[in-house]
């Protein structure tokens, strides 16, 4: 029983880094999109957010 608990905690823990993961690409993106110059000569590299 106590296998089951530690086989659970593990779960957990590889779920929530892979969650931080990426939530800290996210938050790289929108920072690079945010600070992005306001010519638009970078627009290039967010097609997908136009």
């Amino acid at each position: 029983m106590e296998t089951l608990y530690i086989i659970g905690f593990i779960l957990l823990i590889i779920i929530s880094i892979i969650i931080s993961i990426s939530s800290i690409k996210y938050f790289l993106t929108m920072w690079k999109f945010k600070n992005r110059k306001k010519d638009k000569s970078e627009d290039d590299d967010f097609k997908y957010f136009d």
